[in-house]
């Protein structure tokens, strides 16, 4: 420990001196070394002007070129804080063309500066193919996949927020484009409700532009119950004008069943019970089924009566 201390003590010593010593040293170096000359390389953004209005690349290109430079060490300081770029000005190029990068291209590098590109390293040549520009709305469609546990029922379908999205682009590539799907999620034996995000599926991610990368989901899951709903009015369809008909029984008893809490608020005037009247042709033996109309998610097991009967009143 004496020895670490003491070590310490004759590092810190005359410290002024030394350090002012290393500056020295190191301001030397490199007053000495920006005067040699080097062979660099550097990236020179790649800048479109004049783009025709109403009108998008069809492909990206790369927003830096690789140069290597041949100069002074003090030039490529002073180049480093300069506005260097090649632009290629879009009025001047006709669509669907392949531009071959130059040294020449190069803008910034100021007269007498000993500094010079030597050559074009990537890219070599762009293509600038040009498309119309839109934009349009399309579904997300959910790719999201429930077992649900025994005794449980999934109600409803799998809620999405947004259930749309803005896509835009180049036209040939927006066009085809109908949906969006999410990516795939998979739930198994779930008792419960489920909520969280999802990413979307998309393609062409690099020219087309979505207003979401991802959305909500929700889906509801209830325990499996049954109920029974009695004096359902059965109601007569498409029977002739002025004609007094009745049906018979008048009423029905359904045994339905769905999520609890679905079964709970469900009221008669939710479900509908039709007998049309067309259908007395096809069964000779006059006794006519129900055509039984009920909410999404809900099933019937039973219905009492299963046949009705068409009864005249002159």
């Amino acid at each position: 420990m004496k020895r670490i201390r003491a070590f310490a003590q004759r590092c810190v010593r005359n410290y002024k001196i030394k350090l002012f010593s290393l500056l020295s040293a190191l301001f030397f170096w490199v007053y000495v070394s920006i005067d040699n000359t080097y062979d660099h390389v550097a990236g020179v953004p790649l800048r479109l002007i004049n783009r025709p209005e109403g009108f998008v690349l069809l492909k990206p290109i790369p927003s830096d070129v690789t140069v290597e430079f041949k100069g002074s060490g003090r030039a490529f300081l002073s180049y480093a804080f300069r506005d260097r770029r090649i632009e290629l000005d879009l009025h001047r190029i006709p669509r669907g063309s392949t531009i071959a990068l130059r040294t020449d291209m190069i803008q910034g590098i100021p007269p007498g500066m000993d500094l010079r590109p030597v050559a074009i390293i990537r890219p070599e040549s762009v293509v600038l193919e040009f498309d119309r520009f839109v934009s349009k709305t399309i579904p997300v469609i959910s790719d999201i996949r429930v077992a649900v546990a025994d005794g449980y029922t999934q109600v409803g379908e799998v809620q999405l927020y947004p259930d749309s999205v803005i896509v835009d682009g180049p036209q040939s590539l927006i066009d085809p484009i109908f949906e969006v799907q999410t990516k795939i999620l998979e739930f198994a034996a779930y008792d419960r409700a489920i909520s969280g995000k999802v990413l979307l599926a998309f393609e062409h991610a690099e020219s087309i532009r979505c207003s979401a990368t991802s959305v909500k989901y929700a889906i509801e899951i209830q325990r499996l119950g049954e109920r029974s709903l009695e004096g359902i009015p059965v109601r007569l369809e498409n029977a002739p004008p002025e004609s007094r008909i009745t049906v018979m029984p008048s009423t029905v008893t359904l045994r339905l069943q769905g999520g609890t809490d679905l079964l709970a608020r469900l009221m008669p005037e939710d479900l509908s019970v039709v007998v049309d009247y067309n259908d007395r042709t096809r069964y000779p033996n006059k006794r006519i089924p129900a055509l039984i109309r009920i909410p999404k998610d809900i099933h019937f097991s039973d219905v009492q009566p299963k046949f009705f009967e068409l009864v005249v009143e002159k």
